[in-house]
């Protein structure tokens, strides 16, 4: 069983936190302060990544049960891009273990298929998998890049993410192998297809990891789905965008069940 590393903050309604690839909790700064007074927010660090002291490789399967031993019986999730992934995965093999799920710059596949084309070439998963053989905080620099490409305030937001990997801590190389295999090789439309507890998808318009078109390919599959695009925004809209972002959480966290 693998020992997750969560940082508690606030009280009310459980709702997790799950950063993306090569992240930590220190992303979700920006949001904090506002959802603790609503929630009780745990910030879960993804194996390898932040502070967590587990360094070995790891797959889903792995890592499922040790979220469902650590986290509260019922609680939300919210997960940015391969957090969202998981919390997709989570919610799958424990749907009565979820309220609600919310993904945010995240969809069902991270790759494209002749069924799927809103999503990034294999041949770029291929890249960045070869790099962290070699200088793994390069293909981090240039994720981060990609991250930020095509809004304004792309400097800014790049130094603000190469700032939380200096203060929460950079991520080992098995948990960075590992993630990007989720990323690389996980295909969770059948999950997506099949859920039962209210969803939201928060997409950027300029993002250009997770394209906007994702999130509308996912109504296809599932119409229940609740999507919001921030147009301006690019991966990271809950840095970008913060109040946009904690609007749509907040509405959506609002809704009983079977209401929109």
């Amino acid at each position: 069983m693998i020992e997750l590393n969560l940082q508690i903050v606030g009280s009310g309604p459980a709702l997790v936190l799950i950063h993306g690839w090569a992240m930590n909790s220190m992303v979700w700064k920006s949001l904090l302060d506002e959802l603790k007074k609503t929630y009780q927010i745990i910030c879960v660090e993804l194996p390898g990544h932040g502070k967590s002291d587990y360094t070995d490789a790891w797959e889903l399967d792995d890592l499922l049960p040790s979220l469902a031993k650590q986290l509260p019986e019922r609680c939300s999730i919210l997960g940015w891009s391969l957090g969202g992934m998981v919390s997709l995965a989570y919610a799958d093999r424990y749907p009565s273990r979820v309220d609600k799920l919310i993904m945010l710059a995240s969809s069902a596949k991270f790759v494209q298929s002749k069924d799927w084309t809103s999503a990034q070439p294999m041949e770029i998963l291929k890249l960045f998998s070869q790099g962290l053989m070699g200088d793994s905080f390069a293909a981090i620099r240039r994720f981060i890049t990609l991250q930020t490409q095509g809004v304004g305030s792309a400097k800014k937001l790049n130094l603000l993410l190469k700032d939380v990997l200096k203060q929460g801590g950079e991520a080992s190389k098995n948990g960075l192998k590992s993630g990007l295999d989720i990323l690389q090789y996980i295909d969770l439309r059948a999950a997506l297809k099949d859920i039962k507890l209210p969803v939201l998808m928060i997409m950027g318009g300029k993002d250009q990891l997770v394209p906007a078109a994702a999130g509308k390919a996912s109504l296809g599959i599932n119409d229940g789905i609740d999507l919001t695009v921030i147009e301006e925004a690019s991966h990271v809209p809950f840095l970008s965008h913060p109040l946009d972002v904690l609007k749509a959480v907040k509405k959506f966290m609002s809704y009983e069940l079977g209401e929109k």
